[in-house]
């Protein structure tokens, strides 16, 4: 029994350690800017948009330049393919608009189930110390590795974003990564993982 709690633990603090050190590296170290990119102030500007908000409202004023010109092409000429509407104004900006609206609203998506799923782990674990401790080891100790999974999973990595709910998703997924590893060090305390008992002399 301890050396699969023990097994359990030690694969638990390495993923919940490497997962904190990338969040970190992600909010802090990671290169962000390119020489590039002030050839490509549409992107640069979405990047630095501070709300859902202020990018519904950008959206807005190009969707109507858009319409705009959709209104104002011949009849007879055909309608750009999508290929050629991400080289022309205002139809490229558009796209880029409308894809940073969609990944913002992902993001908060991904946020609110963190956060729910990370408390279920969180109540799957005081469920499970308290078992352990009081009644029975092996249900005890399968609701640890539950709560340990639900830890890990939802605060493991993310590797795309460039807005400021990207940082916001990041910054909750370092928090709780931090909180998860206090917890498994609550836990191995209270459990006595590595505890060894003391030789029977004779």
């Amino acid at each position: 029994m301890k050396g699969l709690e023990r097994t359990i633990v030690v694969l638990a603090f390495l993923a919940l350690i490497s997962q904190t050190i990338r969040h970190a590296y992600a909010l802090w170290f990671e290169p962000r800017e390119s020489v590039l990119d002030k050839f490509d102030k549409p992107k640069k500007d979405i990047a630095e948009a501070t709300s859902l908000d202020e990018l519904v409202r950008r959206y807005e004023v190009v969707r109507k330049q858009v319409d705009e010109a959709k209104q104002g092409r011949p009849n007879t000429e055909p309608p750009p393919t999508y290929a050629e509407k991400q080289e022309m104004e205002p139809f490229m900006s558009e796209i880029e608009l409308r894809t940073a609206i969609q990944d913002w609203e992902r993001k908060a998506e991904e946020i609110r189930q963190i956060r729910f799923f990370w408390t279920i782990g969180l109540v799957l674990l005081l469920l499970g110390v308290v078992i352990y401790k009081r009644s029975n080891l092996w249900i005890g100790l399968t609701l640890i590795i539950a709560a340990l999974s639900e830890f890990i999973y939802w605060c493991s990595p993310t590797f795309f974003g460039g807005t400021r709910e990207f940082d916001r998703l990041l910054w909750n997924k370092l928090i709780l990564s931090l909180v998860s590893l206090a917890l498994l060090m609550v836990v191995i305390w209270m459990i006595r993982v590595f505890e060894e008992k003391p030789a029977i002399s004779g």
